[in-house]
């Protein structure tokens, strides 16, 4: 029965509606009537906001769509969190596996309190080589006051995030030149030196560490004054140093790739120009032991200007590659053309190598890794031996201070006493003892020599004067020492 009455009553109401709608029309002239409708519906309209949707595809004619990967990444970061369907994957040669959405699923990134939602879907199924694929496209949501904001700091946001994401997931690799102008990937870079384990002065660590950090995080400075964004590391001290080890650390500190260089494959400078082109940026470029590879000495002391025009003489018989050709290598118009590359040159000489190779600009740093300190040898102790403090270190430091030794060799001092620290506390302090002596035994022989080759010139003399008619004790005073003229006036008398 209530039912009826509420049935009733809407027919009543609705009569009524249509009864207002016909007095309305028939009293409200047309022209105001449409006018009153246009208004009503433009009034409501603007109180809905405004989206744009940008859709973003897999494949545009044919190519990839280098912003849809980087959208891809960007929001592998993301999605874990806020969807419930994801897709798990670890590409080749990555180091970490990544999480990506799956079609028909949404997400929200808030940026700066602007709301952007993110969908991923499916274009239609393609048949592709008897198989069927399908290639999938995002949606990016947001109010239409945004545009701006969207076009001009969120995607470009979008890309950096993405290239830095990449990089930092790619694994570091390892080339070399084995034929002329190719560079070809050796293996996967995994050399486990850091600068946590690297055995150095403490400062010097510490001020290397502070000039990379400066040097990747100032390409507009570099664009700025004019200047390629590449920096060169001259590394020189005795054979055994560290010098490689402090390489090793910088790539991994960087996390940069290596290119291995040898100038003995390179037949000419148009082939090392080649070689220079064809690296990546964020790159580490080594040239070990370059005074060994050609002949870059010091053009005025050696008056050889073949050095710089001709052939250079090689371990493997002659290159064209030229004292020129290395230079424009480090610091030529074709230096740039990769971009944010560190180029490490090492030598046990550095007196042998051209000034011109050594200035700034090409050489910035010159990094010298001298014979082990007590700094360096405490870091080799913990790191071998576990140890921090030991009953042996103050007469290690009165040693060392005494003695050339390199941190190779307390190392090699160290191996194979990991369970044994103090065994290998008394190892190293003999050995350094028995090089203590041995040291002794030279400066004796030295001297030794010393002596004959001072004897032997005095006897020189003395015939000299002989064979002239003058006196040899006359001139005794001058070509020996007052201690030593008695006895000489003997010999000569006896003689």
């Amino acid at each position: 029965m209530e039912a009826l009455m509420d049935w009733k009553s809407m027919g009543s109401l609705y009569a009524s509606l249509m009864f207002v709608r016909g007095a309305v029309r028939e009293v409200i002239p047309p022209e105001v009537y449409k006018a009153a409708k246009t208004t009503f519906f433009y009034f409501f309209t603007n109180l809905q906001t405004k989206l744009v949707t940008i859709h973003i595809h897999e494949v545009e004619n044919d190519s990839d769509n280098d912003i849809f990967n980087s959208v891809r990444r960007y929001l592998s970061s993301k999605c874990f969190a806020s969807s419930k369907s994801l897709r798990l994957s670890k590409i080749k040669n990555s180091k970490n596996h990544t999480y990506t959405m799956v079609p028909e699923q949404s997400m929200v990134d808030m940026v700066d309190g602007v709301k952007l939602t993110w969908s991923l879907h499916s274009d239609q199924v393609e048949k592709v080589s008897k198989s069927e694929s399908s290639r999938s496209f995002f949606k990016l949501c947001f109010e239409e006051k945004h545009k701006e904001f969207v076009d001009s700091a969120y995607i470009p946001h979008i890309m950096k995030e993405a290239e830095i994401s990449k990089f930092k997931n790619r694994r570091k690799k390892l080339f070399t030149n084995r034929s002329g102008d190719c560079w070809s990937q050796v293996c996967q870079f995994s050399h486990p030196s850091t600068f946590d384990t690297i055995a150095m002065d403490p400062v010097l660590k510490q001020e290397i560490q502070a000039d990379l950090k400066k040097f990747v995080n100032k390409s507009k400075f570099y664009t700025s004054v004019g200047k390629a964004w590449k920096r060169g590391y001259l590394l020189y001290g005795p054979p055994g140093t560290g010098k490689t080890s402090l390489i090793a650390a910088i790539a991994n500190y960087l996390d940069f790739d290596i290119y291995d260089m040898e100038l003995t494959s390179v037949k000419n400078n148009s082939q090392l120009k080649r070689l220079l082109i064809s690296t990546s940026s964020k790159s580490v470029i080594v040239l070990e032991d370059i005074d060994c590879s050609l002949d870059l000495s010091n053009r005025k002391e050696n008056n050889n200007q073949e050095c710089d025009e001709g052939k250079m003489k090689t371990n493997n018989g002659t290159s064209n590659v030229s004292l020129s050709g290395i230079l424009n290598f480090v610091d030529g118009l074709w230096s740039p053309c990769a971009g944010e590359r560190l180029i490490i040159f090492t030598t046990n000489h550095k007196e042998k190598l051209d000034p011109a190779l050594l200035r700034s600009g090409r050489m910035d740093k010159h990094i010298s890794l001298s014979f082990c300190s007590m700094e360096s040898f405490r870091i080799l102790a913990k790191n071998y031996l576990k140890v921090e403090e030991h009953e042996l270190m103050k007469e290690v430091e009165e040693l060392i201070s005494s003695i050339q030794v390199t941190p190779a060799d307390v190392a090699e001092c160290f191996m194979g006493y990991d369970e044994d620290p103090d065994a290998g506390m008394r190892n190293v302090v003999e050995e350094m003892k028995r090089r203590k002596e041995i040291n002794k035994e030279e400066e004796k022989i030295d001297q030794t020599k010393k002596r004959l080759r001072s004897n032997d010139k005095e006897n020189k003399e003395v015939k000299r004067l002989r064979s002239t008619g003058d006196d040899p004790n006359q001139d005794l005073e001058k070509i020996m020492p007052a201690t030593e003229q008695e006895e000489k006036r003997k010999e000569v008398y006896e003689n």
